[in-house]
Formats: C-alpha cells, sequence, structure tokens
C-alpha cells in the first residue's frame, strides 16, 4: 500500500506530535505490506529521515524570526504549505493514502486518514493564541467531514470529537501511543555523563517535560514545590525541560523566588539525544497537566522507572491508571504533600517506579503501527467498494 504522509513536525524541535510521527512511522516501515512516502516541505522522501540537530535548529530560529516579522506568519505558511503539497502531489493517484498526523489535512483527492490528538482548541480555547485557535475552528469542521477515517489517540479525544463534531462511532479509531524503547531505567554509572552536561546529578531532582503554555498547569506546580520543607527543595530542585510557549509572563512571574534561590532551573529546549537520560535520572515525575490527548511524558518516565504525579483529567487516567498519583489539577495542597512523599519515602517511591515501568509496557509502537495499517485498509477497501 502506497501511503504519503505529512512529516513537516520532524523539520521543527519534537513535539508530541514529532515524536508521534517519527516512533509510528519507523515502527510502520519495518511492516512488509507498507511503502511511506514522507512530504517534508520541499520534496518527499521513502521512511522516517534521521533528525539533524544544526538543521533543527536553522528551521526553528527562521520560524520565529518570521512569526515576529510577519504579521499572521500561522496563516501565511499554511498557505505555502498548501502550494507546495499540491506541486509534489499532482501526480497521486486514488492508490495512495494520505495520512495527515497534526489535524488538518493538505488539499488532497484522495482517500485520507486525519489524526486528532486533542480539541483543546475547543475544549479550552483560552490557552492557546488567538490566530491558532481561529485558524483550527475555521478548518476543522471542513477536515473532518472531509476524510475518510479518524485516528485518535485516547478514548477522551474520541469522546470530544463526537461531542463537538457528532461524528459517527464508526469513522473513529483510538491507537494508543507508546514510549519509544530508548526511554528504561538506566544505572547511575551510565546517567553520569549526560546529567552532567546539564549539570544535574542521578536521582537529586525532581523533572517535569513539556512546553512552557497555560494547560501545561506549571504555575500549581511551582506553588506546590515550594512549599516543600526547605531541606527537600535544596536537595531536589525543580527542573522543567520544554520550549517557551504561548503566553508565559505570569508563569515567569510565579518561578522568579525559585530560580533567585536556585530551586528551579528551566531547562528549555533539550536535545532529543538527552532527554531518556534526563527522564531516567529523576526522582520523581510531575505532570500536573489541565488537559492532555494523551500525555506521552507521563508514559516515558514510567516506562523509565520514575515514579509519577499526574492530574486526573482528559485521557491522563486511561494512560497512568493506578500506576501513578493522581489528583485534581487545582489541589496544591495535595501536590505537594504528593510530592513530599515521593522525595521522603523513597522504598514507596521505588515501589511506585516499578507500578508504572510495569504498564509503560502494556503500550507499544508495534501495536499502534498495526493498528493504524488497519485503519488505511479499512478505509482503501471502503474506497475500492464505492468505486
Amino acid at each position: 500500500m502506497k501511503i504519503l504522509v505529512n512529516a513537516t513536525p520532524l523539520l521543527m524541535p519534537l513535539t508530541g506530535i514529532g515524536q508521534y510521527i517519527r516512533s509510528l512511522f519507523t515502527a510502520m516501515d519495518k511492516m512488509p505490506d507498507a511503502c511511506i512516502n514522507m512530504y517534508y516541505g520541499l520534496r518527499c522522501e521513502r521512511g522516517v529521515r534521521p533528525q539533524s540537530s544544526a538543521t533543527t535548529q536553522t528551521v526553528t530560529r527562521t520560524f520565529s524570526m518570521l512569526q515576529r516579522l510577519i504579521p499572521r506568519g500561522r496563516t501565511l505558511r499554511r498557505v505555502a504549505e498548501k502550494a507546495l503539497f499540491a506541486y509534489h502531489t499532482r501526480s497521486s493517484s486514488e492508490r495512495t493514502l494520505y495520512h495527515e498526523p497534526s489535524y488538518l489535512p493538505l488539499p488532497y483527492n484522495g482517500p485520507q486518514v486525519v489524526t486528532v490528538c486533542d480539541l483543546s482548541c475547543f475544549d479550552h480555547p483560552e490557552t492557546h493564541p488567538k490566530e491558532r485557535v481561529e485558524l483550527m475552528q475555521r478548518n476543522m469542521p471542513a477536515a473532518i467531514a472531509k476524510a475518510d477515517h479518524i485516528i485518535v489517540i485516547s478514548e477522551a479525544t474520541g469522546a470530544a470529537l463526537q461531542r463537538w463534531f457528532n461524528v459517527d462511532k464508526s469513522r473513529i479509531t483510538n491507537t494508543y501511543l507508546a514510549a519509544d524503547p530508548r526511554f528504561q531505567p538506566q544505572p547511575a554509572e551510565a546517567l553520569a555523563p549526560a546529567l552532567a552536561s546539564l549539570g544535574l546529578t542521578t536521582e537529586a531532582y525532581v523533572l517535569c517535560v513539556g512546553t512552557l503554555e497555560p494547560r501545561k498547569n506549571l504555575t500549581t506546580l511551582f506553588l506546590a514545590y515550594s512549599g516543600l520543607p526547605a531541606a527537600l527543595r535544596q536537595r531536589y530542585p525543580l527542573v522543567v525541560a520544554g520550549m517557551s510557549g504561548w503566553n508565559t509572563e505570569a508563569l515567569m512571574k510565579s518561578a522568579e523566588d525559585l530560580i533567585r534561590r536556585g530551586e528551579l532551573r528551566l531547562l528549555g529546549y533539550v536535545a532529543d539525544a538527552l532527554i531518556p537520560s534526563l527522564y531516567a535520572g529523576a526522582a520523581a515525575f510531575c505532570y500536573p497537566s489541565r488537559y492532555e490527548g494523551f500525555g506521552l511524558p507521563a508514559l516515558e518516565a514510567m516506562a523509565s522507572g520514575v515514579p509519577v504525579i499526574t492530574s486526573n483529567q482528559t485521557s491522563l487516567p486511561e494512560v497512568v491508571g493506578d500506576a501513578g498519583l493522581m489528583l485534581d489539577p487545582d489541589d496544591v495542597d495535595g501536590l505537594r504533600e504528593q510530592l513530599q512523599r515521593l522525595l521522603e519515602d523513597r522504598v514507596f517511591a521505588e515501589m511506585m517506579g516499578r507500578r508504572g515501568l510495569a504498564r509503560s509496557r502494556m503500550f507499544s509502537w508495534e501495536r499502534c503501527a498495526r493498528e493504524t495499517f488497519a485503519v488505511y485498509e479499512k478505509v482503501m477497501q471502503q474506497r475500492g467498494g464505492k468505486s
């Protein structure tokens, strides 16, 4: 089967969608019946391109500059993407299935599958820039209507899709994500070089990973962490890894005292090669997000053998189950108490780490690839039946 995938998110620093594309299609490329072509903007290539940190940094700097200099840069970028995609797919036919992994498919006349990771622009538009919300709300209805089939990554997202767009269940398939095999427990001596490059040591910090934006709920985390005993804050600084996103002014204000005392470190974007070590070396992982389509960082921490505290909202209970500590995202006192328990009772922390590791093994990219390919087969059979 010929499959065309929009892989342009791989040109940027890897967010959740980028990791989804890389891991899913690396696994699917091993399947004998899949012929995958990845669209990278200027050309199409067979298979997943290894990510170049130099290229990523160049693309990121260029895009950031254009966003600052050009009004409504996101809309103009979309126009350019449509033109380039139309050029590269001009010879495609009904025998080539197009998979759009990032919500809004580019114009295409053949069979198409769309992945909807979450509906946060609809459920919580206040947590996104106005231009992004307008783009999604303007284009999503047509995208959903035209897609032959829609893939979601959790039951929570599937329910939101039905609530907003009244999509029949027969057009929706849930394919759970997984942690990359690179995420696994590692001995301290193996972690030391990577952590030293970040100024860290094994099991001597609390970790949070994610873009700095409102729905990640970092302000609540900072409040809870600042309420820990001073000795714990000195022994276990809070480390946050992730790019600066949208509307971070209030967040940065809430972080000032912790940063000044050396108890909070904002690492910004961390090179992909260092991320597995960063997870595996943490004493605890905190992810109090208000809204997730899946919650991959929580699963990656679990796969690394690290105890997890997260919120009980949207998809996170599906991912974490009883293998992590879950609470209301506004429960500052509860978050502080659970974090203190993990840091002071290391026997309990190790038990939770083992429980999370066992649950993480229920998810696999091979399974995700098989279930996704089954969607492709279903779409092509339906298309064949209609022709």
